[in-house]
């Protein structure tokens, strides 16, 4: 039996990233009440209905904001995605050093995934489905792009082993930091965020290394 839930009522400073505070109050409680759904219960099996009872309107109300299921649910991910491209970008501006800057992505990462679980977790599970659909502004922004650079940059300091095709090591490092996500998401793994980012970026180093 699925869990009753209802966004909490916020004010517009404490708006999560994917809500603008020009948003109608409506606008904004059906983008919480959607992201909750969709990364609980998934984009399938979640209905507009549901959307609307938890956002505490009607279907029609949700209908004025968004043609239908699928514009909202691409609307969320796009500004998921380009959130946490965002948190990928400020991690390597932060140094010309592969760990400084792999650390910097890793403790921003997780502090994300503190702050908003239901975003981290909706991109990632959603990324086959809506990244075909994403338009070319946004594909620009590719976060297994910029991990690939990070890690061929590692490569040029003799951080990052050049026995391993970078493609795949691209694949096992950010597979390992969406398992990472999901197993913290259901509780899985716990701990100080500090020492969880300084044991995952550790084990990063581990895998990708010479």
């Amino acid at each position: 039996m699925k869990r009753a839930s209802t966004p909490r009522r916020v004010r517009p400073a404490e708006l999560p990233f994917y809500v603008s505070s020009a948003d109608a109050p409506a606008k904004r409680q059906i983008l919480m009440a959607a992201l909750e759904l969709f990364a609980r219960d998934g984009l399938c099996e979640t209905s507009v209905r549901d959307i609307a009872k938890v956002a505490g309107c009607t279907n029609p109300a949700l209908f004025k904001h968004f043609s239908s299921k699928d514009e909202l649910a691409d609307y969320l991910f796009e500004r998921c995605y380009l959130e946490l491209s965002r948190i990928v970008d400020r991690g390597m501006r932060s140094s010309k050093s592969f760990r400084v800057r792999q650390r910097a992505i890793v403790e921003a990462y997780i502090d994300a995934l503190t702050q908003d679980p239901n975003a981290v977790l909706y991109v990632q599970d959603g990324l086959r489905r809506f990244w075909p659909r994403m338009p070319a502004a946004t594909r620009k922004h590719s976060i297994a792009g910029r991990v690939r650079t990070l890690l061929s940059d590692g490569r040029d300091e003799g951080m990052v082993t050049r026995e391993v095709e970078l493609e795949l090591l691209t694949v096992v490092w950010l597979g390992s930091v969406q398992q990472f996500a999901r197993a913290h998401y259901f509780g899985d793994i716990k701990g100080p965020t500090d020492k969880l980012a300084v044991d995952l970026e550790g084990l990063l180093s581990r895998v990708v290394h010479t």
